[in-house]
Formats: structure tokens, sequence, C-alpha cells
């Protein structure tokens, strides 16, 4: 301040004195140095980028089952409750168990279902011995008619040559007609015994319909999950009665991720299965996934104009089902692309994206055309060279054509 108060004392008094120059000279001292602006500069790089197609969907698990009672009963076990995880190593050496029924009556039924197919199995069995009985009897009657038949022709012939008498030929022809019925009748009483042998055949296989059915019924009071997960849904009570179709549980594998993504017709030409898939999401910030497409649907969602793409997602911590997540399909990669940090780029409402380049002490804005990106970097094809100092930090605060300072690179 006295510096300065001195200053224009001076050039007044030279003023005064008719030196004019001198009193300009003075003043002078008095302007402010031109103002520089802070930048950070740094040259592009070599990277590899990628081409990619974002969307967002909701995670699911391929291995989803609802289980439902089978049969009526009440809950008298409850074994897994919601969040229990079902591996091979779990719940006493039956791992997959959920809960059980009480089967007392499935028991007595199971039971009285086995003396019943007892029962016909033992009344089969007679009727084959009545059956063997008939059909010894039928060979027997064949064998009486056999004789019966050689004696009359015996008879018949001893007739015609005088050699037998009336009496004796009648007794031969009653003799054979005696025969011919009994075969009749033991015919008649073999196939009898062979159609209520069938019938009986069919009374046991009846029964053991039945017996399976009541087995079966006594399985069903113990539900069991089909393959390891987590219970995701549990409204099974001890003491709860429940009939047959009620929801008792949910089971899921969160090691079979996937998602549903809806693709829109001009972007899914460009999707190849096998493609490696980013997965991200806001609920579980520093964490990601990855995920490869494994079938695009050969259909278009007619309603919405989109192709359902299905991407099978890797298990990850924090990501679990019915979780909202982002993706990023990868559909094209380059390697070795010249490329800029992407904070380094502008762009403004429909205008062409361009940088700030550092030349001779001065920003000038320069016009860049971009190609694809990588994690933070833009890929720029043309509009710099790799010996530019392009402006990295400070870009928003200066104009085309600004002189600035240089700090760090």
């Amino acid at each position: 301040m006295q510096r300065t108060l001195a200053a224009l004392f001076l050039a007044l008094l030279l003023a005064a004195c008719g030196r004019p120059e001198a009193a300009r000279e003075a003043g002078a001292g008095t302007k402010r140095e031109e103002f520089l602006a802070p930048v950070r500069v740094a040259p592009p790089s070599r990277a590899t980028v990628e081409d990619s197609i974002h969307t967002t969907a909701t995670l699911e698990t391929e291995r989803r089952v609802d289980l439902f009672a089978e049969v009526e009963g009440v809950v008298e076990e409850r074994i897994a409750d919601l969040g229990t995880v079902l591996t091979a190593a779990g719940n006493g050496g039956d791992p997959l168990l959920l809960a059980r029924l009480d089967d007392r009556d499935f028991a007595l039924a199971e039971a009285e279902a086995t003396i019943v197919l007892e029962e016909k199995r033992g009344r089969v069995e007679e009727l084959k011995l009545e059956r063997a009985k008939a059909e010894q009897e039928l060979a027997q009657a064949r064998s009486s008619l056999d004789e019966a038949q050689a004696a009359f022709a015996r008879a018949d012939t001893a007739r015609r040559d005088g050699d037998v008498t009336a009496a004796d030929w009648d007794a031969a022809r009653f003799a054979l007609a005696i025969a011919e019925s009994k075969l009749k009748g033991a015919d008649a009483l073999f196939r009898k015994a062979e159609v209520v042998l069938g019938l009986g055949d069919v009374a046991v296989r009846q029964a053991g319909v039945a017996l399976a059915r009541a087995v079966r019924n006594r399985e069903k009071a113990v539900l069991r999950a089909p393959f390891p997960g987590v219970v995701t849904a549990c409204s099974a009570r001890e003491g709860q009665r429940v009939k047959a179709g009620d929801h008792l549980y949910t089971v899921e594998d969160p090691a079979s991720l996937a998602v549903i993504a809806q693709i829109p017709v001009r972007d899914a030409a460009r999707v190849r299965k096998q493609a490696l898939v980013a997965v991200e999401s806001s609920a579980v910030p520093g964490h990601a996934t990855t995920g490869t497409v494994t079938l695009i649907a050969p259909a278009v969602n007619r309603e919405a104009g989109t192709v359902p793409v299905k991407i099978t997602v890797a298990p990850a911590a924090g990501f679990l089902p019915g979780l909202y997540v982002s993706l990023r399909i990868v559909v094209a990669r380059k390697e070795n692309a010249l490329v800029v940090p992407k904070r380094a780029v502008l762009r403004g409402d429909g205008e062409a994206a361009s940088l700030f380049v550092v030349e001779e002490g001065k920003a000038r804005r320069v016009t860049i055309r971009t190609g694809f990106d990588g994690p933070g970097v833009q890929e720029v094809l043309e509009g710099i060279g790799e010996e530019a100092r392009v402006v990295v930090e400070g870009q928003d605060t200066i104009a085309d054509d600004a002189k600035v300072e240089i700090r760090g690179s």
C-alpha cells in the first residue's frame, strides 16, 4: 500500500513538472498481472475398449420351486423356516427335508391296503389250483373221449361184420355220447376257471394300485425340496391343518441367477450368444459381477418392440433374487485403441464431442470423433494425435484460446 501511494505521488509530481512520459511509466507498475487458468493435462494412451448395449432388468433364479401340500393333514413338524439353507450336509442326513404332516391315517390306510393285497394274492393262488384241477379234468375227459371213440369204432365195424350184438353196439354208442358230454362240461369248467383267475389277477393289480396310492399318500406327508437351495418363503406352521393345494414353501437356488433383458430390436441383432455382460446395482455400491448371454429369443415382443435375451449371472455377494440391476452387454471389442479419460470429453446438447488441448500456453478446443468406450476412458477416432496434451482437469472453467497454466501432469 505504501509503495502504491508513493508511486502515485511520484506520478502526480512529475505531471506537475511537465513530464507526462515519466508519469505513464510510473503508473504502469500498478496494472494487475494477466490471469492464467490452472489446468492439468495428460497425453492420450492405448487401451482395450468395448462397444456395449446398456439396459436394466431384475435378477431371478432359474431354479425356483413353489411347494404345495399334496394331501390334507396337520403339520406335525416344521423343520425348515424362512432363510434356511438346504445343503447336502444339513438336517440330520436328510438335507432337503422341510416339514412333516401327521401321517398316522396314511399309515393305517397303507396297512389296510397291504392286507387287502395279500388276501387278493391268496385268492389268486387258490384260483390257480382250481384252474389246474379243471385243466386236469379236461385232459381226463379228452382221454376218455378218445377211448370211447375207439370202442365205438370197433363196435361199429363188428356190427357190420355181424360179430357184435345190437345191445353191445348201443352200449358203445351211449358211452361215446357220455364221454362227449363230459368233455364239454370239463372244457366249460376250465374256461370258467381261467376267467375267474383272470379276474383274480385284475383284483390283485387293483389292490396293488391301492397300496401304492396309500404309500404315496404317506410319502406326501413328508415335504422335501427337489434341490438344494434357500427357503425364500414359508407359510407352514406346526399344528396348522392344511389342504391339498395350500402353499407351504418356496425354495430357490441362489447359484442359478439369471435375468431376462428386453433389448430393442435395432440393437438385438448385435447381441451374440456367450457375449460377456457387466452387472451392477446401486443397491450394492462398489461391487459388481458378470454374466453371459445364454439365449436370444427367436421372436420379437410385439407390444414392446424388444427381443428377450436371457443372461446367466455369476453369484456374488449382495446380488440376490429380485434385485434391480443395470447391464452392459459387450457386443464388440477393440484392442490398442487411442483413448482419453472420459472426464476430458465435453458433450453439449446437439454438439459434437470435443476436448481441450494445450498448445503454446493456450487452450484450444478440438472437435473429435469418438468410438467405443471402456472403464473411465473414451476412444478417439479423429481429432487428436498421440502427442496431444489433453486437458483432463479444469476444462469446465476455460474457453477456447484461453491462456492456461499447466499444473502437475
